[in-house]
């Protein structure tokens, strides 16, 4: 077993140290922008065998818009084991640790970006987001391109402004997206000039898209394209057409809800699907009473909730509605009508899923009116989130 404890400010060294073992090094251009912008050592949980350090985690403070609510989640990111104390079960203990420390902290969900999916859908993890990669030749962007747009630049993170105008427009209807306020656009800003550039598409003084791209390769790389209007869309796709003698090909991630791909020269061709982002459940109590729920409905139901990895969330929930709020009591007198894996239930809160579909996949069994209740009150969204660190 491992001991677990908050980083301290003495500990910078052990962590920079596993750190650039893992990913970047330390003279990476990224590795030197994360830790003197986003290290805190307060949000770093770090995991002993008799005094060695053999695991970490960092866990980064985010607000994400769940159903139209801004909850305080932590974005787990950093993931790291020492080779010499791999094979031991040490990611689910280190998960677990994350898990109680986030618990304490009062919050009800938290999201991670999988290197590998798999890995962590055992501990209790389900993918809510994924995206469209786009790829496309850029002489094939001609014909969806819109000459009466304008183009300017973000040079500095004081033109913050251009970039959250299009992005709250972009993520109105949507749920599961990092909100950001000027500090976090500011650091996304800063970040994104220091390896490439951005972007800004203008329909006479208003600005209707954004891009974050880099140049310096046959494929031109889009890490975020957002826009506000399809008029924005075709205005980016425009100003890559520009960039023909700069590169071959335009890559760019976009939110499922596009279906604009129907109309691209040949169809599907160069569209796929990545997976992007994990949610999960931190504590099934807070998580249900957080969000908002439809105020016509008032409905009560009882969940039978399986967590391998948290013992607090292993039970039977009897959650009730009215007036748009959601009440929780753990109860041992009733019978669940609906038994769901804690993974599921997160598809839920955060609107990535309809029960119907997941009792389809065999990821939750209803008795009775179980399945018509959950649908009720968790209706499928569109999901969307675009944080890399």
């Amino acid at each position: 077993m491992l001991d677990f404890r908050l980083a301290g400010p003495d500990d910078r060294e052990l962590v920079e140290n596993l750190w650039a073992y893992c990913f970047e090094p330390k003279e990476h251009p990224f590795f030197r922008w994360y830790f003197t912008n986003m290290y805190k050592p307060e949000n770093v949980l770090l995991g002993f065998r008799e005094d060695n350090l053999a695991c970490l985690a960092h866990l980064n403070p985010y607000k994400i818009n769940v159903r139209r609510t801004v909850l305080p989640v932590s974005y787990v990111v950093g993931l790291a084991t020492h080779p010499a104390a791999r094979r031991g079960g040490l990611g689910g203990q280190l998960l677990s640790a994350s898990l109680q420390e986030m618990k304490r902290r009062g919050q009800g969900i938290h999201i991670l970006m999988p290197s590998k999916a798999g890995f962590y859908q055992q501990y209790g993890y389900e993918l809510y987001c994924h995206q469209w990669r786009e790829t496309l030749p850029l002489e094939e962007l001609r014909l969806l391109t819109d000459r009466s747009v304008q183009y300017g630049f973000v040079n500095s993170t004081d033109q913050w402004y251009y970039l959250a105008a299009v992005y709250e427009k972009y993520t109105a209807r949507l749920s599961g997206y990092a909100v950001r306020d000027e500090a976090s656009w500011r650091r996304h800003i800063d970040a994104q000039l220091a390896e490439g550039n951005i972007a800004v598409v203008f329909d006479g003084a208003e600005p209707i898209a954004y891009a974050f791209y880099q140049l310096g390769e046959p494929t031109i790389r889009c890490s975020e394209f957002v826009y506000s209007a399809y008029k924005g869309k075709k205005g980016l796709l425009g100003y890559f057409y520009n960039h023909r003698s700069q590169g071959e090909v335009l890559q760019w991630n976009e939110g499922l809800r596009d279906q604009s791909y129907r109309f691209y020269p040949d169809g599907k061709k160069g569209h796929e699907t990545m997976p992007f982002m994990t949610g999960r459940i931190v504590d099934v109590k807070t998580a249900l009473e957080a969000i908002p729920y439809d105020k016509t409905v008032q409905e009560k139901v009882v969940l039978a909730v399986k967590d391998p990895i948290a013992d607090w969330n292993t039970g039977v929930f009897a959650l009730s509605v009215k007036d748009g709020i959601g009440h929780v009591e753990r109860t041992t007198d009733a019978a669940a009508a609906v038994t769901i894996p804690v993974g599921s239930l997160a598809l839920l809160v955060l609107g990535a899923a309809d029960a119907g579909e997941l009792q389809f996949y065999d990821k939750l069994t209803v008795t009775g009116k179980g399945l018509d209740t959950l649908q009720r009150l968790f209706p499928k969204t569109d999901c969307y989130i675009n944080e890399w660190y």
